[in-house]
């Protein structure tokens, strides 16, 4: 029983449920849910009530997905209805008819809050599914288990689910909209807990199906933003820009401001990160406006604002309000920093003893990496450089085995930190000029500026107390070359040379070129 291929019910009985399908899956919202309104009303006046319960779920479906609760409610109650009114000798020969009628009530259950019923729900769908050879249902059952099992704590089960539900979907037996709606559940429950190497590799079939499938425009928008999550963590930053701009752009077409509003929050997290914090608030204020709470980025950004106090009060509330310990994952490490930073080390030492719990229960290695990094910084922060070192060095095997190299290097400045507090200063050195390469090549300006400071502190200063890069800079600069082609020399972009020039002048107390190069030439730095 394909739900967007009904049976040919005579001449009256177009097939308007496949093509009002069809226009969703093309990105026509308006035009798709014209069609299938048709289809339910002719379906009724046609007396079939097969169809009319068909077209209820797609309408249902398309609503739920797009986060109209109510209009989700109406069309469930019509399935409902219709269901209940078929005679009994039908309805008892109907079962697939009760799990489509199921999915609409998960969802709703789902938005509703009601996480109680999710799970029999689940149940039955993959059941009905599984009876009656219905690649649909069971791939929509068996994600929905998938989840439920993770947010209730069976991570390994849930994983196992989702793996059975992917594995029909790679195979191609549910149909596009069924297929396109389990790869993002799929790949949003391993976002969730780190299951990163699913994440990267579902993330890439949805890349190959939505360019096999060019009109499918539907799931354009959350294969733009799964390919931005993933393009960061691997540390192509300016990719993943583009990527998340790209969602952003298409959600909204499509009528889908919260998941548009998702995409402006991951670009305002990157942009913090790379400096362009007038970007990321920008960002933030998007996500905000389009209904997506901008935290906990906003509370990091400002953070390094000097807005402790507002930082502080916004991870607070976030954790308040975030129950389910799957979606605290993500949140948990960015409270701990705030925490850590401002002083509150009880609520950080408790939070990270959380995140320690929640990396057991995954056993996932992004979150074990978030964990050791957070005892690192914990340590730091209490003054225990000897506490700190291993938690940081076992945070940078961590993130290196997961391949996210701005984590690699976050961690390796935990690792310098600890070095200099231990008088280590040579080790410390060696430690941070690596990891300042590190940050220079993703351009995460902040990073490589407060990177400067603990060089100096680690005696990684030279000559008027220049650090090793600015040296080439000044000796490049001394040779008459342009900062374009500095940057190209060393690998850098122009703005990073134009900083390192700023900080060359103040600390040579010069203010020009040609000055700057004066000095080089008669302190043997040319």
């Amino acid at each position: 029983m394909n739900l967007n291929q009904p049976p040919n019910e005579g001449p009256g009985a177009t097939d308007l449920n496949a093509l009002g399908m069809a226009a969703h899956l093309a990105g026509d919202h308006d035009q798709a849910v014209r069609t299938l309104q048709q289809a339910y009303q002719h379906h009724l006046d046609d007396g079939s009530p097969e169809g009319a319960l068909r077209s209820a779920f797609l309408l249902g479906m398309i609503f739920g997905t797009t986060h109209q609760q109510s209009l989700l409610n109406g069309w469930l109650g019509r399935a409902q209805r219709v269901l209940a009114e078929l005679p009994a000798n039908a309805r008892d020969g109907s079962p697939v008819g009760r799990g489509y009628v199921a999915v609409l009530e998960l969802h709703r259950s789902l938005g509703a809050g009601e996480f109680e019923r999710v799970g029999a729900l689940a149940t039955e769908v993959s059941a009905i599914g599984a009876a009656h050879r219905e690649a649909n249902l069971l791939a929509l059952g068996l994600v929905s288990q998938g989840r439920f099992a993770i947010y209730g704590g069976a991570v390994h089960e849930g994983l196992t689910l989702l793996d059975e539900a992917m594995a029909g979907v790679l195979a191609g037996e549910p149909d596009g909209f069924t297929s396109g709606l389990v790869f993002c559940t799929a790949i949003e429950g391993c976002q969730e807990i780190g299951a990163v190497d699913r994440m990267s590799q579902w993330t890439s079939g949805l890349l190959t199906w939505c360019e096999g499938q060019p009109w499918v425009s539907a799931f354009a928008g959350p294969c733009a933003l799964h390919h931005g999550q993933v393009l960061t963590l691997r540390g192509s930053w300016v990719e993943a820009v583009a990527e998340f701009t790209a969602s952003t752009l298409r959600y909204d077409r499509q009528g889908q401001p919260l998941a548009a509003g998702f995409a402006e929050r991951e670009r305002g997290d990157l942009l913090r990160l790379r400096g362009e914090l007038a970007g990321a608030e920008e960002a933030y204020r998007n996500a905000a406006t389009h209904g997506c709470d901008p935290q906990p980025g906003l509370a990091q950004l400002w953070l390094g604002q000097g807005r402790s106090e507002a930082a502080v009060s916004a991870v607070r509330r976030c954790l308040a309000e975030t129950g389910i310990p799957a979606r605290r994952i993500s949140l948990l490490p960015a409270a701990i920093e705030v925490m850590a930073s401002t002083g509150a080390l009880d609520e950080a030492r408790a939070l990270t003893e959380e995140l320690d719990g929640l990396a057991r229960l995954t056993d996932c290695d992004p979150v074990l990496a978030a964990a050791a990094f957070a005892h690192a910084t914990l340590e730091l922060a209490q003054g225990d450089a000897a506490g700190a070192l291993p938690y940081a060095r076992k945070a940078a095997q961590l993130w290196s085995s997961v391949g996210s190299p701005f984590e690699v290097a976050r961690s390796r400045v935990a690792i310098g930190r600890a070095l200099t507090d231990l008088g280590d200063h040579e080790s410390a050195r060696r430690e941070l000029e690596t990891t300042r390469a590190a940050f220079e090549s993703l351009g995460a300006e902040p990073s490589v500026v407060a990177l400067d400071a603990l060089l100096v502190s680690a005696g990684g200063a030279g000559p008027a107390g220049l650090t090793d890069r600015e040296l080439e800079v000044l000796r490049l600069l001394a040779a008459g070359h342009s900062n374009r082609v500095i940057a190209t020399d060393l690998v850098l972009a122009e703005k990073t040379v134009a900083r390192h020039l700023s900080n060359i002048y103040t600390k040579l107390g010069v203010d020009s070129r040609t000055a700057a190069a004066a000095y080089a030439h008669a302190h043997g730095l040319a």
